[in-house]
């Protein structure tokens, strides 16, 4: 009788130590209602801006980063501090850019090789943090190949973020010029109207624990 007793006390024991673990194993990273990626660039006419309609983003972690016990916002920036984001694939529909005008649209298209090469990729391969100047920020270097057009160029972005309640957000932009890839800027009415070579990709991404992995539907 006592050794039956002494085995289900340690039974017990062991369960309460090992139910947190079981926990943190079993939460993931997604992306939240609220998340935004566009690009920017000028023309000789205007400036203009075209927005993804539609974006995947997929999170992998390290199961040992996440802290036991701990949910929500504060778990998410846990794992973030501790570089316990092993990788991060963005997909971006190019037929999904929409400026809402469909002149440019379709010349963007055209330019970016839509029917060939219908997504943009982006892979993040490691990060940096440190806390930002502000309080509560985090200052984080991205670094991974982007893919525009069949074409892959290793880029490194600068991304700010911080806790908001039970999600973290994450703010960051990044310069690049199409000739970089292989793509010639778009030009309208016979030559008239040119693109300007430089264009800048702007994302404001909301992540959650255990969250979607697609939050934006055309």
């Amino acid at each position: 009788m006592r050794r039956s007793t002494r085995f289900l006390g340690m039974a017990l024991v062991a369960l309460a130590l090992t139910a947190p673990l079981a926990s943190a194993l079993g939460a993931e990273l997604g992306l939240m209602p609220g998340s935004d990626l566009g690009l920017k660039g000028k023309s000789t006419l205007h400036a203009f801006e075209a927005k993804a309609s539609k974006l995947d983003v997929t999170f992998h972690s390290d199961p040992a980063a996440w802290p036991a016990g701990v949910t929500g916002g504060e778990a998410v920036e846990r794992v973030i501090r501790a570089r316990g984001v092993t990788a991060m694939d963005v997909v971006v529909a190019v037929s999904g850019l929409r400026s809402g005008k469909d002149g440019l649209d379709k010349n963007m298209w055209k330019a970016l090789l839509a029917e060939k090469h219908p997504e943009i990729r982006f892979a993040m391969q490691s990060y940096e943090v440190q806390d930002s100047a502000a309080t509560g920020e985090m200052a984080i270097t991205a670094k991974g190949p982007l893919t525009v057009a069949g074409v892959d160029r290793d880029i490194t972005m600068a991304v700010v973020a911080h806790r908001d309640g039970e999600t973290v957000k994450l703010h960051g932009s990044v310069a690049l010029l199409m000739t970089q890839f292989g793509i010639k800027p778009p030009t309208m009415m016979l030559g008239a109207i040119k693109t300007a070579d430089e264009i800048t990709v702007e994302f404001d991404l909301v992540i959650g624990a255990n969250g979607n992995a697609v939050t934006k539907a055309e």
